[in-house]
């Protein structure tokens, strides 16, 4: 083996470790923490949604595998983001391997327990668990660098194709879609909705592609 292959094994071998730390230390143990406690923390918006405009066919193209299943009552809080264990019950793209099984995704809101503030990221709720969910997803890339980290270790991880609420739909026809108001200051007054949204035309955007994706998928078998 020539000194050029050394390093270059070196070098993974120092990336992977760096990535296992800054991972470890962004997890948040939350053992004491209540279903009762998080609904006192207050809400932090994160701005329009970027992707409002896009289409069915968008998150179709866009999205490395599609599923449809359950969100489990298995849940990581880390410093930026949640992982959420997911059933897959049906998968519309992608493998057909991972029918039956759990998978993990990284939802983009989060909440801040050294400051207890929920911060709304790119318009996504939390997904209720023993809801049913269609999810427009990509593999997540790191997933190779941290196989040792007890972790992640075995978790098949994936991310939102376009990190946004635009990319999970809630299958009940009749879920709970309305614009937000200012004097909503505390997420046990929006932990009900299924995508966080202040303008009208998002909204009525969202509910229009909402409407197509379970009119497609509702009827793929």
């Amino acid at each position: 083996m020539n000194k050029k292959c050394v390093w270059i094994m070196v070098i993974s071998i120092l990336i992977a470790l760096f990535t296992a730390i800054i991972v470890r230390t962004s997890i948040i143990d939350i053992s004491d923490v209540k279903a009762a406690d998080l609904e006192k923390f207050r809400v932090m918006d994160g701005g329009s949604i970027r992707e409002i405009n896009l289409s069915l066919s968008d998150l179709i193209n866009d999205s490395d595998v599609i599923v449809r299943g359950l969100a489990l009552n298995e849940r990581m809080y880390l410093h930026e983001a949640t992982l959420t264990a997911f059933k897959v019950n049906t998968v519309y793209k992608g493998s057909q391997d991972i029918v039956g099984t759990n998978i993990y995704i990284f939802e983009p809101s989060a909440f801040n327990f050294e400051h207890n503030f929920f911060r709304i990221y790119n318009g996504y709720s939390l997904m209720k668990d023993g809801n049913e969910y269609i999810l427009f997803l990509k593999k997540w890339r790191y997933t190779e660098y941290l196989d040792y980290n007890p972790y992640y270790k075995n978790k098949d991880i994936y991310i939102l194709a376009h990190n946004s609420g635009i990319d999970k739909y809630n299958v009940k026809a009749d879920s709970f879609s309305e614009i937000m108001s200012k004097d909503k200051k505390y997420y046990g007054q929006i932990a009900q909705y299924d995508f966080y949204v202040y303008d009208k035309n998002e909204m009525d955007k969202y509910i229009k592609i909402k409407n197509e994706v379970l009119n497609y998928f509702m009827n793929t078998k």
